[in-house]
């Protein structure tokens, strides 16, 4: 195995010292992790390191990076398998555009709103911004569309983009895949968009990954038992959702910022640790919420969802967990984060939860609203990580040589012939020789190779190479469709 020798920044970063930026981390793990599977690639480390280490004078953004093949082939199966599932549990497509009026993006609300977002006034003088969720959209259409049946149940695939600092597996363009339904108000709802994503988990993952959930009315009743003032409640939440982040001690430093003191701030945190499967930790969750209508309610929430994993069978994949609290401030019910339990880890791999309010910001009437998005990009990290980017490419069933350039036009509707019934070609556009063509052959997985010359195409033959016993036979032009269909 060849590895790329590190050099320059690449080499600082990856020193004792400190990286240049956290960007650097998030590259320099992409470096061993392909180093590991033998699939060192220059592009997947970012165009700053290549050009420091003499690779490359073009940088591209920070925070964002281009996929090619082995990622693109796990994209593309990893939507596709989305996609699959998402209409097996007969949700529609929808798309939005990238670009949304500021103010609808605002009315998300919260403090980071505008810290994270692409920003910017338009040639036209008007706010705008890159969308950061494909909620805010959906929200957005839903309002302006009082016409549409419910429950409304779309799903959505498309980039994302916050500006928030980079790290390995965080970056500032993003894919999600998105599952919504509108008009539902019922627990089954919140319930029914976790059993999508287990099912999803199940078909790329085969084990190894867990939901874990909790309630926003959960929280809001914690909060109460801690004698917290409502006015406080959303700072304690997003200072809870950063646990795994900042650890405890940084929580603790969080909450006093925010005006919590040392005992309210200790409740919070020694209770938030409840955590378990099936109903008898909810009503752990009871006993501890006791005297709180609104927390309780919470509680009775997740029980039904938990009654309906139980009857699915998902008890074992499902967590209820008092810390869980997600960051966006228009949650108001159930939530829920998707994680994979194996190695590399790279955070969350899915989040949503209920928002019964953002339709209603957005101008529209009160509509009661859950849903969940799959995080693309970190389950390419995970896939690659298994070694599954070569297995994923698909494999090239022809490759056709024309031994002169005399032959290329035949070549090219022999080309269209096979491709027309089905059959991946590519022809060789370089002029290359004979042992060249096969050893490309062989690189790309090809199982034939169709050697095209005049004077077999004066007999109305080719010279079909199979690439796996190397053995090379005579078969005629108006046969070589059935030949293939027969091999293939």
């Amino acid at each position: 195995m060849t590895f790329l020798k590190p050099s320059g920044r690449l080499k600082e970063a990856m020193s004792d010292g400190q990286p240049g930026d956290n960007s650097d981390r998030s590259w320099i793990c992409s470096y061993w992790i392909l180093n590991t599977l033998g699939q060192t690639r220059p592009h997947l480390i970012s165009s700053t390191l290549l050009e420091d280490n003499g690779l490359s004078e073009m940088r591209v953004v920070r925070g964002m990076r281009d996929l090619m093949g082995p990622e693109m082939y796990i994209s593309d199966y990893l939507i596709e398998t989305a996609i699959k599932v998402f209409r097996l549990f007969n949700y529609e497509p929808l798309d939005s555009p990238v670009l949304e009026l500021w103010e609808t993006l605002a009315a998300k609300g919260g403090e980071e709103v505008e810290s994270d977002t692409f920003k910017f006034t338009d040639k036209g003088g008007r706010e705008v911004g890159l969308r950061f969720d494909l909620t805010v959209p959906l929200a957005r259409i839903v309002a302006t569309s009082p016409h549409l049946l419910k429950p409304f149940k779309r799903y959505a695939i498309g980039k994302a983009w916050r500006y928030d600092r980079p790290q390995a597996g965080r970056y500032r363009e993003f894919t999600q895949a998105d599952v919504d339904i509108i008009g539902a108000s019922s627990s089954a709802a919140d319930a029914e968009v976790v059993l999508v994503a287990l099912e999803f988990f199940r078909r790329i993952l085969g084990k190894d990954y867990v939901v874990r959930i909790n309630n926003r009315k959960v929280l809001k009743g914690l909060t109460e038992k801690a004698s917290i003032p409502d006015s406080l409640a959303y700072e304690c939440f997003r200072a809870i959702d950063k646990l795994d982040k900042i650890g405890r001690d940084g929580v603790l430093e969080e909450l006093r910022n925010r005006g919590i003191d040392a005992e309210q701030s200790g409740f919070l945190l020694d209770n938030i640790a409840l955590r378990g499967k099936g109903t008898d930790i909810l009503e752990e969750f009871r006993e501890l919420l006791k005297g709180s209508e609104i927390g309780l309610r919470g509680v009775d929430e997740l029980r039904t969802m938990s009654d309906i994993f139980e009857a699915a069978n998902a008890t074992d994949v499902t967590e209820f967990d008092m810390s869980l609290a997600r960051g966006l401030d228009y949650y108001t019910g159930p939530v829920f984060e998707g994680q994979y339990l194996g190695e590399p880890h790279v955070g969350s791999v899915a989040g949503g939860g209920r928002y019964d309010n953002l339709i209603e910001k957005l101008g529209g009437v009160p509509t009661p609203a859950t849903g969940l998005s799959l995080g693309i990009g970190r389950l390419i990290d995970i896939m690659l990580a298994k070694g599954l980017g070569e297995t994923l490419a698909p494999r090239l069933d022809a490759l056709i040589a024309p031994v002169t350039t005399s032959v290329l036009a035949s070549g090219m509707k022999i080309m269209g012939d096979l491709v027309r019934a089905g059959i991946s070609c590519e022809i060789d556009l370089m002029e290359r020789n004979l042992k060249k063509l096969l050893e490309q052959a062989d690189s790309k997985r090809a199982r034939y190779v169709v050697i095209v010359g005049e004077r077999d195409l004066k007999k109305g033959e080719v010279s079909l190479r199979d690439m796996t016993t190397k053995a090379t036979r005579q078969v005629k032009l108006d046969g070589l469709v059935e030949t293939f269909g027969e091999k293939s």
